[in-house]
């Protein structure tokens, strides 16, 4: 049963990638890819690894560490760990990947998806200091 739980926990996350909305006419969320899975073994902990490629049509200056991943609140609630790891910052887009490791421990796999999506979206801040979101559905 738990070796089915990852595959199918991953085909539905990536079938659900597709509702994003952005609220900048400059820049929006191009593409996103979000895969969930055990971590070291055991299902006491779930591995969120995401992707997300925000593109732009307009000259918009971002400030490079001020891009922020919002979570929602049960994600909050049962965060262990959350980590950007890489920033590729291009001429015409903007690739983030980072990871959330979250409690999982007493959780059947519909009390996970129940609680998605996971992450509210992407927050980022331009040169003149105005706050951005893109959200995430």
């Amino acid at each position: 049963m738990n070796k089915i739980l990852v595959p199918l926990m991953t085909l539905y996350l990536l079938t659900g990638c597709s509702n994003i909305t952005a609220k900048n006419n400059d820049l929006q969320i191009a593409d996103a890819l979000i895969s969930i899975g055990e971590v070291s073994g055991t299902f006491d902990k779930q591995k969120i690894n995401y992707e997300f490629t925000i593109s732009g049509k307009g000259n918009v200056s971002i400030i490079d560490n001020s891009i922020e991943f919002v979570l929602t609140d049960w994600t909050n609630e049962k965060l262990i760990e959350h980590k950007t790891i890489e920033k590729s910052f291009h001429e015409d887009k903007i690739l983030v990947k980072g990871y959330v490791i979250f409690d999982s421990k007493d959780l059947t796999k519909k009390d996970i998806i129940k609680n998605e999506p996971f992450i509210n979206g992407v927050k980022i801040r331009n040169k003149n200091e105005e706050v951005i979101l893109f959200k995430y559905d």
